[in-house]
């Protein structure tokens, strides 16, 4: 099984890396293949049918489109629109919809990495070494928040978070993608789908 993955986000952006390192966590047999349609979700909507085609001509025998709910750069918060686009895209580029897997993270990626406590705790602790820290509690944002961010960089106390430059380093503190999943529905539904493969 080779399963093609798309993202939305620059090449070798942010979601690419993260997803990159945390499949292979979800399941170490399956055969992946990770590629952007556009730089931010509203390129996404409009290029993942020809995108999702390339990769079942390249032989991906299936597909995953994730994307983050809250857009970064612009663009309507609704799921519903989301994938009524991604459906179009698909239908317009002859690709079938058995073929896709469709995930959209609510609210966004960095939310995941707040239900856990002990992910970012870990991760505050290498940054104040030696100094001890206080344990984060885990937080459950709600579909529509814009707070992942903030929420991170107002725990972590040294500065503003910068996805580019701390997502991967919150990443790889993750030593139980089990608890996320119990916690994020979304993550969950992403995690349920890698494992089945």
């Amino acid at each position: 099984m080779k399963l093609g993955i798309i993202v939305e986000c620059p090449l070798k952006g942010v979601d690419h890396q993260v997803y990159e390192y945390t499949i292979p966590k979800l399941n170490d047999s399956l055969q992946f293949e990770i590629v952007s349609a556009g730089r931010n979700k509203v390129e996404m909507l409009n290029n993942c049918g020809p995108v999702a085609s390339t990769l079942i001509e390249s032989g991906c025998e299936r597909v995953l489109i994730v994307w983050d709910l809250m857009p970064r750069f612009g663009g309507a918060v609704c799921r519903k629109e989301d994938v009524d686009s991604i459906k179009t895209s698909l239908e317009e580029n002859n690709v079938p919809e058995g073929a896709v897997k469709l995930v959209c993270i609510e609210p966004e990626l960095e939310s995941w990495f707040l239900v856990d406590g002990d992910v970012l705790t870990s991760y505050k602790a290498k940054l104040w070494h030696p100094h001890p820290v206080k344990k984060f509690p885990g937080v459950v944002l709600p579909h529509n928040s814009r707070d992942a961010k903030s929420t991170i960089s107002k725990y972590v106390e040294t500065r503003k978070y910068v996805d580019y430059e701390a997502a991967m380093r919150i990443v790889r503190t993750i030593e139980n993608f089990d608890r996320i999943s119990a916690s994020h529905d979304s993550f969950r539904r992403l995690k349920e789908f890698v494992e089945s493969l």
